[in-house]
């Protein structure tokens, strides 16, 4: 197991890389408006999507910040095992490519972000450069990433819960932006469907069916 000192180091660090990407998430997301007269997705999921979404990050951040202050004092659903010291360093890389993927992620889709979940903006267009070049919700599969890495770090079920119903939400609220998508941009977005996977891809996809 990593000794405490190093791993509220490396939570502090991760709290920071957090804080920078938030930022110029929002920094972007201002620059260009959104057209209130393109469709939306599916308003219901959409919110209930964000809603969750939010808690996460904000159960994230509360959770890394006591951990910072007082160490496992305030454990929740806590788990150990004779592989303690490697399943931390794979849960410390997972956290780092999910951050800079979500960077990546935010800043090549530059000034089409948007918080409101989906709502496209004017002159928006398909996508195509950075991680989205091989996904097509890179920043939804960052967040997994993320989560699953902070289970790994933290030994905390707490994680696999926000991991699995992150993962059902994401996928149901992709779904509903591709058939957007697809109705805003038709063949042009088919075609990119076809040359891209959903979260992973399509070569590892590929790879993992031969396997």
């Amino acid at each position: 197991m990593l000794d405490i000192g190093w791993m509220k180091i490396l939570t502090a660090v991760g709290m920071l890389a957090f804080l920078t990407v938030g930022i110029r998430y929002i920094k972007l997301s201002r620059v260009r408006k959104s057209d209130d007269r393109m469709p939306t997705p599916y308003r219901p999921l959409a919110l209930v999507t964000a809603t969750f979404d939010r808690i996460f990050i904000v159960t994230s951040v509360v959770y890394a910040s006591i951990f910072l202050f007082w160490g496992y004092s305030y454990r929740i659903i806590y788990f150990s095992c004779a592989l303690d010291l490697p399943l931390q360093l794979i849960g410390i890389v997972l956290s780092i490519v999910g951050l800079l993927v979500s960077w990546w992620a935010i800043a090549s889709f530059g000034e089409f972000n948007e918080p409101r979940w989906a709502h496209l903006k004017h002159g928006h267009e398909i996508v195509k450069v950075g991680p989205y070049h091989y996904i097509r919700h890179p920043q939804y599969a960052a967040k997994l990433l993320a989560s699953l890495g902070f289970l790994l770090f933290f030994k905390e079920f707490l994680f696999l819960f926000v991991f699995l119903s992150s993962a059902l939400l994401f996928y149901f609220q992709a779904t509903s932006e591709e058939k957007l998508l697809t109705q805003v941009f038709g063949d042009a977005y088919k075609i990119y469907q076809s040359t891209t996977g959903m979260f992973l891809p399509l070569l590892l996809i590929q790879w993992t069916k031969d396997s």
